[in-house]
């Protein structure tokens, strides 16, 4: 039995930059900003990535 599993990657340097951008974040915040969106997508990633491990143990004891 083959399954094929997506998992969530970060959000790329680029995407938090130009979300900054669009909304008139200063280059002084952009730091706090890039910093706070990395610890938070680090913490969903970790969360995320578990339960699919989570979920494609219990289908392959099925």
């Amino acid at each position: 039995m083959i399954r094929v599993v997506s998992r969530p990657g970060p959000i790329s340097w680029l995407a938090i930059d130009r979300w900054c951008e669009a909304n008139g974040v200063s280059d002084e915040d952009r730091v706090y900003v890039h910093d706070l969106i990395r610890a938070l997508d680090a913490v969903f990633l970790r969360h995320r990535n578990q339960a699919i491990t989570q979920d494609m143990q219990t289908l392959m004891r099925k």
